[in-house]
């Protein structure tokens, strides 16, 4: 009974090994930070490129258009150049996107997905963005 107390003891005033607790704690706490720091920044790196080439993408398509003819205030839009631009703009970006042509409005819808670095770890593989941009034909 007596060789226990000492052995508890002993073990008590012992600091050998005292922070391996500590680090075992704060290094896995760590790596999440950072990584959540890392592939945070890439999400919203990734909304801010699908901003970029929405607009870049609907701007092209309004320029592509033959808005030469103005007839009866109104313009005669070429809607097939106009989506093909478009979406040519987004797959040279290697995205994927919608375009819809209505009246005198181009919208354009890109999406893609940023593939995480540290997040993996813990089996978010990839994180989505997504943007939408309009561009308006001017016809006076």
């Amino acid at each position: 009974m007596r060789s226990i107390r000492n052995l508890i003891r002993r073990f008590h005033r012992d600091e050998d090994g005292s922070m391996t607790p500590a680090f075992l704690i704060m290094v896995p706490l760590f790596v999440i930070l950072v990584g959540l720091v890392v592939d945070g920044a890439g999400k919203i790196q990734a909304n801010d490129n699908t901003t970029a080439i929405a607009s870049g993408a609907s701007r092209a398509a309004a320029n592509a258009v033959a808005a030469g003819v103005i007839t009866d205030g109104g313009v005669n839009l070429d809607l097939n150049r106009a989506r093909t631009t478009a979406l040519d703009y987004i797959a040279a970006a290697g995205m994927t996107g919608t375009v819809t042509v209505n009246a005198n409005e181009i919208t354009v819808s890109v999406e893609t997905v940023y593939d995480t670095h540290f997040l993996s770890i813990i089996g978010v593989e990839t994180l989505p963005a997504s943007a939408t941009a309009t561009a308006q034909l001017i016809t006076q």
